[in-house]
């Protein structure tokens, strides 16, 4: 027993630094992670691996969302929840007959007026925007009728 306590001392006192030496020996050992088996490593499966990148990620997200705060907050939970349909291009009065791009999303591939139902519009729009469609076509800037894709090929 002696001699290996008088082993390991001379390499402590060789290196003159009795106190920095240990210190270094005990930091090197807690960055490694050897606190239950000095000599194994602790081996994670797969599907462990990805829990703890879930985890932190959704921690990342929280703390995300702690930090963005809405400046004004929302009038209801309905607006959350729930999209309406896009029915504010009447309300805007954006309608015009000049607005061709505007009217041609309104009109099909023959250049017919689509119906209420693929538009997703009130009766009040639809009866507007067929108006507006109807006289841009009588002053010339819309086509009555649309030549298909396959007709230039």
């Amino acid at each position: 027993m002696t001699g290996t306590k008088l082993a390991n001392k001379p390499s402590n006192a060789s290196s003159g630094q009795k106190g920095n030496f240990s210190k270094k020996k005990d930091s090197f050992k807690d960055k490694a992670g050897a606190s239950k088996t000095p000599g194994r490593r602790h081996v994670l499966s797969l599907s462990q691996l990805l829990g703890r990148i879930r985890k932190q990620r959704e921690a990342k997200l929280q703390q995300q969302k702690r930090q963005i705060k809405p400046i004004i907050p929302p009038k209801s939970l309905v607006i959350l929840l729930k999209e309406k349909p896009e029915k504010t291009v009447y309300n805007r009065r954006i309608i015009d007959y000049k607005h061709c791009g505007l009217l041609q999303r309104y009109t099909g591939l023959g250049g017919k007026i689509l119906p209420r139902r693929q538009t997703r519009l009130s009766a009040k729009q639809q009866r507007y925007i067929a108006k507006t469609i109807k006289s841009a076509r009588i002053m010339g800037l819309l086509p009555f009728v649309r030549k298909e894709k396959g007709f230039f090929r």
